[in-house]
Order: C-alpha cells, then sequence, then structure tokens
C-alpha cells in the first residue's frame, strides 16, 4: 500500500476528482412502452432526468427531475436499470444513472410538461429507434431487457452494446 503525505482537508478535497452526476427515469407501461419528452428547444427525444444538485443522491435526482418535468411520482423503491460512465461532451467525467420510472397507463396518465418539454409520447424501444441516436437507442433496449427481468448492466460511452439494434 503506498503511503500519501497528510495535507490539509481542503487541499486532500480539492486534489480529488470531479465527476458529474445524471440521474434519470424510464416510466412505462404494462406493454413496456417508454416515455420519452420532446425537448421545446431542439428536436430532441429525452427521457425525464437531468443533472444531480447538490447534497442529493442520484436516487433523489431522479425523483426530482422526473416530477419536475412531468409531474409523476417515482415508485418508493428504487430500482437500477443502467449506470453508463463516460465523458460529458466538455470532458469532464460523468455518471448517468437510469432508474425504473412509474408503472402508468398510457390511455389515462396525466402528465405536466415542464417549459424545457413540449410533447411526450410512449412507444417501444423498437419503434423509438429511428428517432433517437443510435446510442440512445441501444440503452433503451437495453432498459427494456432489465425491465423484463434481466440485469442492470455497467457501461462505459454504451459502446460494448454497438452490435445491440
Amino acid at each position: 500500500m503506498t503511503t500519501h503525505p497528510r495535507l490539509p482537508r481542503a487541499e486532500w478535497l480539492a486534489s480529488r476528482a470531479r465527476i458529474l452526476g445524471c440521474a434519470a427515469s424510464i416510466v412505462h407501461d404494462s406493454e413496456y412502452r417508454i416515455m420519452l419528452l420532446h425537448t421545446s428547444t431542439g428536436d430532441a427525444w429525452q427521457w425525464p432526468g437531468g443533472g444531480h444538485d447538490e447534497g442529493e443522491d442520484l436516487w433523489q435526482t431522479a425523483v426530482r427531475e422526473t416530477f419536475e418535468e412531468t409531474g409523476l411520482s417515482m415508485p418508493e423503491v428504487p430500482e437500477l436499470l443502467v449506470v453508463d460512465w463516460g465523458l460529458h461532451p466538455e470532458g469532464i467525467p460523468e455518471v448517468f444513472t437510469l432508474f425504473k420510472g412509474p408503472l402508468v397507463d398510457a390511455s389515462t396518465v396525466k402528465v405536466k410538461l415542464s417549459d424545457e418539454h413540449d410533447a411526450w409520447r410512449m412507444l417501444t424501444a423498437e419503434q423509438w429507434a429511428p428517432l433517437v441516436s443510435a446510442e440512445r437507442a441501444r440503452v433503451l433496449a437495453l432498459a427494456t431487457e432489465v425491465l423484463r427481468g434481466g440485469r442492470c448492466p455497467y457501461l462505459r460511452e454504451a459502446s460494448h452494446l454497438a452490435h445491440i439494434r
């Protein structure tokens, strides 16, 4: 074991890695259709979620963001579907967590969109594939597999999922 000189706490903390954290949820129905939200500032579909705030853990981020962006409440018990490690476009390490969101009835669910989004839809992962990036399509397919009883994977920029279409 390597020994390290003792540093004052502030210096030690300043030397530690900085990692961005973000969390999202998969709102779904009994037929494994997944809700994505259309951004009001561009032409993109995304799951409810966002960056974590100071003092939150990633589950709390998913709960807060899902409610803020849809008006829907998360289940009481956290269920992790996917963990993805990668680099933010600015080159900062980032961890993304995707949690199982509420099970809804697509025909009766009441969604209250925030001003960040202007529409929502529920489609299967296969139906979403041509509407989202290839990486997001792979993660949606994998999340559906986990919803059906699969195991939560640890990804690295979803790169090892390239064979999944």
